[in-house]
């Protein structure tokens, strides 16, 4: 619960980071912020990445014991990593090359992107170490700086441009508040050791590879439509995008920590095959999170739009949210549901590949059809990249375990889904939109929930009664 409740409240003070910065930001320029936001996202994946994973993997609580090495060549790699980063970054501003964009939108999301990293860094330190409470506070202090400083900047300055560099300090502020309790000493060139840094290349950039195609096709589709239909188009697409794209991953994130780190324990401790077993039952576990998420979202789509997107995005929020839900379920599904398997096997390639596929089948689904992309055709065509990367990894990944996740389990949660659809759907347009949305979310929570325990899906309803059994024999009884 220390881990989840700082995620809880991140989830929703993204919610509202996203939707404040585009009421004061405005159509064109949230599409220019939306654009450079992409950018810091993709040059964070492609240059630092990297680093996060090997931390996650290599970095446990035992080798920080036993091997102190693999500490300073992740601290000395992150820094050279940096420095890079900004000496190329001066070397485009003086040869004049902007990509673009403006110059002072494309330092601010380079300079962001390295902010990004170190938080991630940090982050992935004090996940391997179990420290949760330093973690905690480490995503609370980032969420509330960051909401604060780049709404404040959105309202007093109007530039994209400087939003992200509030955003910035307020990243750098909270790595600062946990550095004290993550460090394992002043950074020393001392310890690192070569064979370790080729070894966490060898892991990681096939993983960044993969990354880097996946945050590169937002930033494809925003450029594109901008191009072809301007820069308010792709503001509207982009909220409707930036939304999915910070709640989505950010659930996928949430029971990834919670299980993720189990299965590395138990690899540890109990042995692959055990691992495997734990692995293709939390499958079923994402899949019951993530599936109502997806489908009660768009359920409550227009009593949500009426509530919560700026009046300027309205109409068009709703239009582009629709075909993107697909997309954004795919992609968390993979990360939460079918990344562990290969991230214990190794074969982190796997991801490399897949990525360029789906890559190939967001271009085929743009430019395949005759005619010019209307614009919901880049909504369109992402989600058909996402749900291409799910479909192949869960074929490859499906075959290499030797569990499945029960088959019984999995229809017990399209009904449920199904049951919740009908509950939900008729509600739509009968009232004022919070109370529309209060009851959407209530009545659908309970059907879902009560045709979940019905069906008893990974005997959960199995194993709340004997919960409760063992409560009632364990409670005193009183003398007759």
């Amino acid at each position: 619960m220390t881990v989840l409740l700082p995620f809880l409240v991140n989830a929703a003070l993204n919610f509202a980071l996203g939707l404040l910065i585009a009421l004061f930001l405005g159509p064109a320029a949230f599409g220019l912020y939306a654009i450079g936001a992409a950018l810091v996202v993709l040059v964070n994946t492609v240059a630092l990445d990297w680093l996060k994973l090997s931390a996650v993997r290599f970095y446990t609580a035992q080798a920080r014991e036993s091997d102190p090495g693999i500490r300073a060549t992740l601290d000395l790699l992150f820094a050279a990593v940096a420095l890079t980063l900004c000496l190329l970054l001066a070397a485009a501003l003086l040869a004049g090359f902007e990509g673009g964009l403006p110059a002072s939108l494309l330092a601010a999301s380079v300079l962001a992107a390295i902010g990004a990293g170190w938080f991630d860094y940090h982050g992935a330190i004090a996940r391997a170490r179990f420290l949760d409470a330093a973690y905690a506070r480490l995503i609370f202090v980032r969420a509330v700086v960051v909401l604060v400083l780049m709404v404040g900047g959105a309202w007093l300055t109007r530039d994209p441009a400087l939003v992200l560099l509030a955003g910035l300090a307020g990243t750098v502020a909270s790595v600062l508040s946990v550095r004290r309790r993550l460090s394992d000493g002043p950074l020393s060139a001392i310890g690192a050791r070569r064979e370790l840094a080729r070894d966490f290349l060898r892991y990681g950039l096939p993983l960044v590879a993969g990354n880097a195609v996946y945050s590169l096709i937002p930033l494809l589709n925003r450029s594109l439509l901008a191009q072809a239909h301007g820069l308010a188009e792709s503001g509207y697409f982009s909220l409707a995008s930036d939304i999915g794209l910070r709640l989505f991953p950010m659930l996928a994130t949430m029971l990834e920590i919670v299980l993720l780190r189990e299965v590395i324990r138990l690899d540890e401790t109990r042995g692959r095959r055990a691992a495997h077993r734990r692995i293709a039952g939390n499958m079923v576990l994402v899949l019951a999170v993530v599936l109502p998420a997806a489908l009660g979202f768009w359920l409550v789509l227009p009593a949500f739009e009426a509530l919560f997107v700026p009046p300027g995005f309205r109409g068009h929020f709703a239009r582009f949210m629709a075909p993107l839900l697909p997309g954004f379920a795919a992609i968390a599904l993979f990360q939460a549901a079918i990344y562990p398997v290969f991230l214990l096997e190794k074969r982190t390639w796997v991801a490399a590949v897949v990525a360029v596929i789906g890559l190939a089948a967001n271009l085929i689904w743009l430019f395949g059809a005759p005619g010019a992309a209307e614009p919901l055709r880049f909504a369109a065509a992402q989600s058909a990249g996402f749900l291409t990367v799910l479909l192949v990894t869960a074929s490859i990944a499906l075959r290499a375990l030797p569990f499945r996740p029960p088959l019984r389990d999995l229809a017990g949660l399209l009904l449920a889904s199904g049951a919740m659809a009908l509950a939900v759907w008729p509600l739509q347009g009968r009232l004022p939109p919070l109370p529309e949305l209060v009851l959407q979310i209530g009545l659908g929570g309970l059907v879902y929930g009560a045709v979940v325990l019905v069906c008893d899906v990974a005997r959960w309803r199995t194993g709340l009664r004997l919960r409760w059994l063992a409560r009632r024999a364990r409670a005193p009884r009183k003398p007759v």
